[in-house]
């Protein structure tokens, strides 16, 4: 997964998906194939822009999702829809401050693998589905969480004005995002600047010792007096 964010705090939620051939052959066990076994429309109805399934000579499949958002407080509703309420990424936010003479960003949040769901018991439509074909949904859990478990693996690269970093799952354990940058806005320095060296020539145009005498030279007379 990856998240970018803009200078203006924009950006987009890219997560691309890899399959290795095994897992390739599970979802197309009985003669299915990976495009009708997997569940896209969702996400495309949630706005996400779904690429097709791109399949390697190996019997390997790989899709990209991408999502962008407008501001960064959209972040942590976008991570709900990736990763829902038992997924290994929480409480991912992003943050944006624009200060005087520079701007903060900051990503955090945990990649958590210690205690991986399959989200199955959490879906009702999923659970609903497997009971009408008289599924044991807990048999079903257990199953995918041993294989979940020993094959699935989670990279977040974190794209930042002034900053990039990537923080890798580790199975079994928890490790923390925070990614964090500070960038000067230039432009506002500049301005700064060009405005302090106007103020110190309008000061020196009005102190400037021949600007006096000259004003002192053109002061009126007044009429003299002829003489006879």
């Amino acid at each position: 997964m990856s998240i970018k964010v803009r200078d203006d705090g924009s950006g987009v939620v890219t997560v691309t998906a890899v399959l290795d051939p095994d897992a390739v052959k599970a979802a197309e066990t009985g003669g299915g194939k990976l495009e009708d076994r997997v569940r896209l429309a969702d996400l495309t109805r949630a706005g996400w822009t779904v690429q097709p399934w791109a399949r390697a000579a190996d019997g390997s499949a790989q899709i990209v999702l991408s999502k962008p958002f407008d501001a960064p407080d959209q972040v942590a509703g976008i991570m709900r829809e990736v990763s829902g309420t038992a997924g290994p990424l929480r409480e991912v936010s992003v943050t944006r401050d624009r200060g005087f003479l520079s701007t903060s960003y900051d990503v955090r949040g945990t990649v958590d693998l210690a205690e991986l769901q399959t989200g199955i018991t959490t879906d009702p439509d999923v659970v609903a589905a497997l009971t009408n074909q008289q599924v044991d949904v807990n048999a079903i859990d257990q199953s995918l969480l041993a294989e979940i478990r020993d094959s699935f693996g989670l990279e977040v690269e974190v794209e930042l004005p002034g900053a990039t970093d990537t923080v890798t799952g580790i199975a079994g354990k928890r490790r923390p995002v925070d990614v964090s940058s500070s960038v000067t806005d230039t432009k506002r320095v500049a301005l700064i600047i060009a405005a302090g060296v106007l103020l110190v020539l309008a000061v020196l145009v009005l102190v400037w010792p021949g600007r006096r005498r000259s004003r002192r030279r053109r002061r009126p007379t007044g009429n003299r007096p002829t003489t006879g």
